[in-house]
């Protein structure tokens, strides 16, 4: 934004709508200790690995086809976050998700490295906290009414496990975790093929690295076409990510185990947590409520995200 610097602007934008030396957003001097670097959720390193640790990078993967200064790059997400806000919600989009169809809840197993680490340390609450954030996605208990709201709730629930990541891991770690339940799935829940590209570009541009596993669940035969049509669009890096596991009860709960915990995987999927969503209470805490026109500007300013 004029008249504002790059700290000023990168400390507007923090993940979760967080301002904490937890959530930045992009690596800058500790303000308690000049000497330390908070490292913004390792955002550098992820930007870098996307980027092929070139700095001349290919993203946004639509405006940068052909290549781009990687201070292009990076400046265009800055200003998308300054404008599209993915901590923020409206009424209408909280409204939108009252099924449920995508939510933060719990966190994964932490990884070998953090798992030996906490053992060693007989650390037993590291051991339950810090693992990668857990979403859960369900398009076949809603419909796709409205795409900008449908992909707004998305992008929200990312942001909010982002920075839920970066909190539990002291700012080291910023990953989320999908499940993705396709049961329910039909021709009515499944979004445009030009609205998947267009999510898989937010995440690919804006998300760099973010993305732990993509667990598919219940697949059935119209989100495996739904995915045959979109994995041609999506890096290889994001492809090897993506998991189907059993539709076979036992066999599923097998695998979910091995990196969930069981009384964080839903009765739904055969676990023990029987949470039922409710959208009044999962949006209480909000601090960032804008209004319908608030959001309504984003594609005039921003009009390649269309």
């Amino acid at each position: 934004m004029p008249g504002r610097s790059f700290i000023e602007r990168v400390d507007s934008v923090a993940w979760g709508g967080n301002d904490s030396d937890s959530t930045k957003w992009w690596p800058r001097k500790d303000a308690k200790d000049p000497n330390k670097l908070v490292q913004g959720g390792r955002l550098l390193a992820g930007y870098l690995k996307i980027m092929k640790w070139s700095l001349h990078a290919k993203y946004p993967h639509k405006l940068c086809e052909h290549g781009c200064d990687s201070e292009v790059s990076v400046l265009h997400t800055l200003e998308w976050r300054e404008k599209y806000k993915p901590w923020c919600v409206t009424p209408k989009m909280i409204q939108y998700n009252k099924s449920g169809f995508m939510y933060r809840r719990g966190n994964s197993r932490p990884g070998p490295r953090n798992r030996l680490e906490a053992e060693k340390a007989k650390d037993s609450e590291s051991l339950s906290t810090s693992g990668h954030a857990l979403l859960f996605y369900r398009p076949g208990v809603t419909t796709v009414e409205d795409p900008d709201l449908y992909g707004r709730v998305m992008l929200n629930a990312i942001d909010s496990a982002v920075a839920d990541s970066l909190v539990r891991n002291k700012g080291e770690i910023g990953r989320f975790n999908i499940i993705f339940d396709c049961k329910g799935f039909g021709s009515k829940n499944a979004p445009s093929l030009a609205n998947v590209k267009l999510l898989f570009r937010y995440l690919q541009d804006h998300f760099p690295d973010r993305l732990g596993v993509l667990v598919v669940a219940n697949l059935g035969g119209m989100a495996q076409m739904l995915m045959k049509m979109v994995l041609p669009f999506v890096t290889e890096d994001v492809r090897a990510k993506i998991h189907v596991i059993p539709n076979d009860e036992e066999s599923r709960r097998e695998m979910l185990l091995q990196f969930i915990d069981e009384d964080k995987i839903p009765t739904w999927l055969g676990g023990k947590d029987d949470y039922e969503f409710d959208a009044k209470e999962y949006y209480k805490d909000e601090t960032c409520v804008l209004s319908e026109d608030d959001i309504s500007n984003f594609l005039i300013d921003m009009p390649y995200h269309g």
